[in-house]
């Protein structure tokens, strides 16, 4: 993985999963957004990197990351590229697990706090 994204209106949040991706992968640059919006703007940035991986919360004001799951499955192929979408939540909710293992662009669903070695396992699929 060289380049993770981070959608979480949570400092906290934010902080500890850049930490363990550091942990995990401290060659990896990682973009941080507290608003899913302001990510779906950074994804449509030509100029941008190829982002592999993004993790991104459900619970989130303005859009939740379920919307945010089907705004970037409606981009063009050019602009997703190869990334693959988690979600990254706290919920125990099963319905929240459920919906995300039918989205198409949602590539897993991730329990929050996150191990650097569920993020290893991502790296090795990206």
């Amino acid at each position: 993985m060289r380049q993770a994204v981070i959608i979480d209106d949570m400092d906290a949040d934010r902080f500890f999963l850049r930490r363990q991706i550091q942990k995990a992968l401290p060659d990896c640059d990682i973009k941080e957004f507290a608003y899913a919006a302001d990510a779906m703007s950074y994804l449509k940035t030509p100029a941008r990197d190829e982002i592999d991986v993004i993790f991104v919360d459900i619970n989130m004001p303005r859009m939740d990351g379920f919307a945010f799951a089907d705004a970037f499955q409606s981009l063009y192929a050019e602009i997703k590229g190869t990334t693959q979408l988690y979600i990254v939540s706290s919920s125990i909710n099963p319905d929240d697990e459920q919906v995300a293992a039918k989205h198409p662009a949602i590539s897993g669903f991730i329990l929050k706090p996150t191990s650097a070695d569920v993020l290893k396992n991502i790296a090795a699929k990206a």
